[in-house]
């Protein structure tokens, strides 16, 4: 017997942002209230996927009249995210209440690897929406594979300005770091210890990422990741 979840949703959006991240806008059940930073746990409605359960980050803010989720998709046909990259418009997921995944606590660094921008997007929405001056105070250092692979490049920009630094591992492009998020690119652009930390991606790289910090002078208080587990 599998989760029982409190809401089904349908599906009123589905869009590819690259090659294997969709973006999906789905039924926001009524007087559901989520905060920036928060997650789900999401399975879809269909036999078959009772056991498949995954949490994902909401992106969009709870003044929008829908949900919206990014959700980077493996290409293993038994997977969840497999399994929503075939759904259609209509089709229903179902979804948990909103849980704590981060909470904003002040001016910082937004560390991230691939969709591992997704918790950081309704933060930097709200701010921006809130007349924040972003671009003195946060800094994105935002990992991936290629240019192609980076969300929202344009939006974030904007945003952020020169404060949204691009580190890419598998190629060399204008405007970015050739490599990984490593300490040396830390040392140069972290100028203050006693500041915020928001790191997401996978596990390991979190898990690296944390200790680079700790090993600069940062207080594991001023540190947060995803794993909460």
């Amino acid at each position: 017997m599998g989760f029982t979840f409190p809401y089904s949703v349908k599906i009123l959006e589905k869009k590819y942002l690259n090659h294997n991240v969709i973006r999906f806008c789905v039924q926001k059940p009524y007087g559901y209230v989520h905060r920036p930073g928060q997650a789900i746990e999401l399975s879809i409605a269909k036999p078959g996927y009772e056991l498949a359960i995954a949490p994902f980050t909401i992106t969009s803010l709870s003044s929008d009249p829908h949900l919206e989720l990014i959700v980077k998709i493996n290409q293993e046909v038994d997977s969840l995210t497999y399994g929503m990259s075939t759904l259609k418009i209509g089709e229903t997921l179902q979804i948990t209440e909103p849980w704590d995944s981060y909470n904003y606590k002040g001016r910082g660094v937004f560390i991230a690897a691939g969709t591992g921008i997704t918790p950081f997007l309704p933060i930097l929405k709200e701010l921006e929406a809130k007349g924040e001056d972003l671009l003195k105070e946060h800094v994105l250092l935002y990992g991936n594979r290629t240019k192609e692979d980076i969300l929202f490049y344009g939006k974030l920009k904007k945003v952020l300005g020169r404060n949204c630094i691009h580190i890419l591992s598998r190629s060399k492009s204008p405007n970015s770091i050739y490599g990984r998020i490593n300490m040396d690119i830390l040392k140069k652009n972290i100028k203050d210890l006693h500041q915020q930390f928001y790191i997401c991606g996978p596990r390991l790289f979190e898990k690296d990422i944390s200790k680079q910090l700790i090993a600069i002078g940062v207080k594991k208080r001023y540190i947060q990741t995803g794993n909460k587990f």
